[in-house]
């Protein structure tokens, strides 16, 4: 296996001399080239530096899938021959809208395409990777809910993320508790002021949107051609946006998950391990990405095998000031 420790010596071995720095442009881009050459596909890089925590949170809303990400990708797709590509996909999701944007932009250009997973891709990027014709996966992949989740801001200045289907679920036993017991409303007023009067119809227009859009994608790209693929859709949609399923939006949904969950049994896997050479290659790839997001300020990566490249950068903040 092309283990991080392998990579990590390919690229110390770029360095002139000890005090140079090493070339990550020329190991990844080799990597990349490995992995298209092995598959007879180009290669675009959608990768995002959201598991280094310091990072993440100086590239704030940066780090979320959201509708900058429309520059990366008319970068990405652009010298790219044919109407067949692999999508290298590592986020942990963001805006179901942007999302949508993304799409009409990739399969605008592109007949079919393969989204490879090797680690994770959570909640909007579980909704990219689903408008694909197939998704290559491994045993350490994840997907994850795409149930929408919305942010609240408490008396102290914190911030709370509570599940759309939660604020449902509590709004509706508020609704029965009380008009069973009339006298328990005083306790539950506090609870229901903080949400304002139209977050529960939000909460089911956004699990809406999140269901409707991926039934879509669905039935246009990967399920195309296959009998009942409407209903087929609809369950996958369904089983993906309910909570109550998960328990939590951060639940790893896993290559044997797919294969053992019924309503997700049709979403089309490949797994990479029945390919060594294929799972070897990627792995290099996404260990070549991750140490340059570990050696340089790139938090956000759109790459493709054309060597065209968009990559954002934590800006440095220099605070001038009296010293003390």
């Amino acid at each position: 296996m092309n283990t991080w420790n392998d990579v990590l010596k390919e690229i110390e071995a770029t360095k002139k001399d000890p005090q140079s720095p090493p070339n990550l442009d020329i190991v990844r881009r080799g990597k990349m080239k490995a992995v298209s050459e092995h598959t007879g596909h180009p290669l675009i890089i959608y990768a995002v530096d959201f598991l280094n925590e310091a990072k993440a949170q100086a590239a704030g809303s940066g780090v979320l899938l959201n509708w900058s990400d429309k520059e990366g990708f008319i970068e990405a797709i652009q010298d790219i021959q044919g109407d067949v590509v692999d999508i290298l996909l590592h986020s942990p999701g963001g805006i179901a809208e942007a999302a949508d944007s993304l799409v009409n932009i990739i399969r605008g250009r592109f007949r079919n395409v393969r989204f490879i997973i090797p680690n994770m891709a959570k909640s909007a990027a579980t909704m990219l990777a689903l408008s694909g014709d197939q998704i290559l996966m491994d045993v350490a992949s994840e997907l994850g809910p795409i149930d929408p989740q919305f942010n609240f801001q408490k008396g102290d200045g914190s911030f709370v993320t509570a599940p759309a289907q939660a604020i449902i679920d509590q709004f509706e036993s508020a609704q029965e508790k009380i008009a069973n017991h009339p006298k328990i409303l005083a306790p539950w007023l506090p609870i229901l002021q903080q949400y304002g009067p139209s977050l529960y119809q939000q909460a089911q227009n956004a699990i809406e949107l999140s269901k409707n859009l991926v039934e879509k994608w669905l039935v246009q790209y990967m399920l195309e051609g296959k009998p009942k693929k409407k209903s087929l859709a609809k369950k996958i949609a369904d089983y993906l946006s309910n909570h109550n399923n998960f328990k939590s939006h951060a639940k790893r949904i896993g290559l044997n998950d797919i294969k053992e969950i019924k309503a997700l049994k049709v979403i089309e896997t490949v797994d990479m391990r029945e390919d060594p050479d294929l799972q070897n290659k990627i792995w290099g790839l996404y260990h070549a990405i991750s140490l340059t997001f570990d050696w340089t300020a790139a938090y956000k990566i759109f790459e493709n095998t054309s060597e065209r490249a968009l990559i954002r950068l934590v800006q440095p903040v220099q605070i001038v000031g009296p010293m003390k």
